[in-house]
Parts: structure tokens; C-alpha cells; sequence
């Protein structure tokens, strides 16, 4: 793997190089200080059996980079236009067949549990917050995160990096509860509708811009405005051809979209329709 640059002259530091410990490409995590968080979870990860089994994965990793540079100097310049008249063809041949007269809507719930658990309980809001415990947390809210919590995070790492975290421990039937007053919303746009968990789901919103003329930008803002009044719960929503672009297009919308959290009006629907 690539080694960050180091703060202490040319010798990087061992959590520097260990970059599965921490990302900041999720909402709510812009400007983190990325270093202070891998050196944190580094050290208070140090000899267990998730940094052992880190590190075999992080060798494994090495060593196939290496195996594959080894055989990419090995090709020829055949080698390689041959390939790539191989791959132009099996492009055409994909492009041929991929259809794009759909128009599919991936909405996801925004810190689902943390935001449920806030509107349970008002007293929360404005604390940095984490559902969950101190051997693992689900999700946290936009506040915690500024730290570097996030989910899948050791709740005692996420409490070393934010002493004034608060643990709410996870309620399954409150947010089934939540998750089903947003089903019933979805309902409206797509009766077939797919849901991926508690708090995800794709619809196919092709025949509703149709049938009221509208574009696929309106009518994720109306779901989303719908979302809000039917549940208190804010989501955000993505646009594209198929499900797979749909759910890719709304991740990387919100990486570049974090500094405007938490204002209710940031374009968090995103379409690649144009109006």
C-alpha cells in the first residue's frame, strides 16, 4: 500500500501505512483530522486479533500488488494492444445491451438508528451520540462523527476519540417501526419497490415522471419532503439509469456535499436528469 507522508521527517509512522483503520468519505466527516484518527485506532488496536488480522490482509494485499506489477512488465506491446481490443470489443458489446430508458431512485435514511433515537429522545440533539455499546457501534450521528466515530468502529475506540460520546443501546423494533412509516411513503412512488434494509431502498420512479411530467430531481425532493412529514426523518436520494449508477451517483454526490450538513435544503437529491 501507498504510505502516507510523514509529519516527522522522511520515516513514516506505523499508522500511517495502516489505512484500514480509518476513511473519511462518509457525511458528516469532512475535515476530520485523518492522522490523529488512524494513530488513535492504531495504537488502541495494537495486538489484538482485528489488528493481526489486518495486517495479514494488509500483507496479502502487498503481495498481490507486487505478483501483478510483476506480470504487467512482462507484457509486450502485443500483449497489450491485444488486450485492449479485447476489452474495446467486450465495451461495444455491453454498451449494445444495457439499457437506460429506466429511471431508478436509491434513497437512504440519513444516520437511521442516531437520527431515530434522536427523535425519541429531543435531548439528544446537538450531542455527539452513537448507537450501540462499547464493543461496537452501528452508526453515529453527524456531531460524533466530526470526531472520526463512525459505524463498524469499537465503541471504546470511538469513546478515546470522543470522551464526551454517548452510548444509546440498539432498539430493532424502534427503527422497524420507522422503517415501515417510510415503506409506506415509497409505497406511493413505486408499489414494487426494493427495499435493501431497514433504512434503503430503490424504486423505479420511470412510470411516475411519466404519468405527472415531471423530472426524476422533482420527484426525489418530493419523496424526500414526503419522508420528512410522514417521519421527522430526513433522507437522501440518488438518480440514474439502473439501480448500481443510482446508488454510486448518491454516494459520490454526498462525499462533495458533507460541508453543507445540517442544513435541511442542500441538494442531498441528486439527478442526472437534466431539467
Amino acid at each position: 500500500m501507498e504510505k502516507s507522508e510523514s509529519t516527522s521527517g522522511d520515516t513514516p509512522q506505523p499508522w500511517q501505512s495502516y489505512h484500514t483503520v480509518f476513511t473519511n468519505a462518509k457525511a458528516g466527516m469532512d475535515g476530520v483530522d485523518k492522522e490523529r484518527v488512524q494513530r488513535i485506532v492504531y495504537e488502541m488496536s495494537k495486538g489484538s486479533k482485528y489488528f493481526e488480522n489486518e495486517e495479514r490482509k494488509e500483507a496479502f494485499t502487498r503481495r498481490k500488488l507486487e505478483s501483478m506489477r510483476a506480470q504487467c512488465a512482462m507484457l509486450t506491446a502485443a500483449d497489450i494492444s491485444n488486450n485492449r481490443t479485447v476489452a474495446d470489443r467486450r465495451i461495444l458489446e455491453l454498451e449494445a445491451t444495457r439499457d437506460l430508458t429506466r429511471i431508478w431512485l436509491h434513497v437512504d435514511m440519513d444516520a437511521f438508528y442516531a437520527a431515530v433515537e434522536t427523535l425519541s429522545n429531543p435531548m439528544l440533539k446537538g450531542k455527539p451520540m452513537a448507537v450501540g455499546g462499547m464493543s461496537m457501534i452501528s452508526t453515529a450521528n453527524y456531531e460524533a462523527r466530526r470526531f472520526g466515530v463512525r459505524a463498524a468502529m469499537p465503541g471504546f475506540i470511538a469513546r478515546k476519540l470522543c470522551p464526551e460520546l454517548i452510548f444509546v443501546p440498539v432498539d430493532f423494533k424502534k427503527y422497524t417501526y420507522y422503517s415501515d412509516l417510510t415503506r409506506k411513503v415509497f409505497q406511493k412512488y413505486d408499489p414494487n419497490f426494493m427495499a435493501a434494509s431497514l433504512d434503503e431502498a430503490y424504486l423505479d420512479i420511470t412510470n411516475v415522471c411519466k404519468q405527472r411530467g415531471i423530472t426524476s430531481g422533482e420527484i426525489a425532493e418530493e419523496l424526500r419532503t414526503s419522508v420528512y412529514e410522514e417521519t421527522g426523518l430526513m433522507c437522501s436520494a440518488g438518480v440514474g439509469p439502473n439501480r448500481l449508477l443510482a446508488k454510486v451517483l448518491l454516494a459520490i454526490f454526498l462525499i462533495f456535499s458533507v460541508c453543507v450538513y445540517p442544513a435541511w435544503n442542500p441538494p442531498y437529491a441528486f439527478s442526472t436528469q437534466k431539467k
